[in-house]
């Protein structure tokens, strides 16, 4: 059957101040051994809580990329492996449990798994190509995610990745921060920011 998350491509490369940023698939379980040692950085197990055995990642993994309402990918720079990303059909999630989920609606999460490239300005990058894919791929209006309320990095990027806010739902692990994120309003936001060199396939 096709889903809407069957329409995300199985890669796609982004480029902004002469870095190259990328999606690829995850591939099970090719992907395990370093999915593995980024859930048990100390910078990830707060939000992921998923430092488990290798084993119970597999099984993890395993029904993960079978579940025909999401995608999984991982996040290169400059051709290296450096995080993960899910990236979902929001009304079929347990999001929508917390808000008027529309059908085409899609959700994110992601973690950046390499402490090379935590806190060296990436960060704003990898939303934008993230919201480009999304926005690219499939006829979404609408972006949405809900990062615990205590993850203050998007605060401090929302203005530019056009990222709002939309109050807080309480979860049984966390007390997030519902965020959206509008077509119109990010590509308004790219031409106000006049972000160069960019290049999507």
């Amino acid at each position: 059957m096709s889903t809407l998350s069957s329409q995300f491509a199985n890669h796609f490369t982004y480029q902004e101040r002469q870095i190259h940023y990328a999606l690829r698939a995850v591939k099970i379980p090719e992907d395990l051994p370093l999915l593995h040692k980024w859930m048990h950085e100390p910078h990830v197990i707060p939000q992921w809580q998923l430092n488990k055995s290798e084993t119970e990642l597999a099984i993890y993994f395993e029904k993960m990329i079978v579940d025909d309402h999401q995608r999984l990918y991982m996040i290169q720079i400059d051709d290296q492996d450096v995080g993960y990303c899910e990236i979902y059909e929001a009304q079929r999630d347990r999001l929508s449990l917390y808000y008027l989920a529309q059908h085409e609606d899609v959700g994110w999460h992601i973690l950046l798994g390499e402490k090379t490239v935590v806190g060296q300005g990436h960060f704003r990058a990898v939303m934008r190509m993230i919201f480009h894919f999304i926005f690219e791929n499939s006829s979404a209006q609408k972006i949405v995610g809900e990062p615990d309320e205590n993850v203050r990095s998007y605060r401090y990027v929302a203005d530019e990745i056009a990222l709002e806010a939309q109050g807080k739902i309480k979860m049984p692990e966390k007390n997030a921060i519902l965020y959206y994120c509008y077509r119109d309003h990010f590509y308004k936001k790219l031409n106000e920011l006049a972000i160069g060199n960019r290049m999507l396939c």
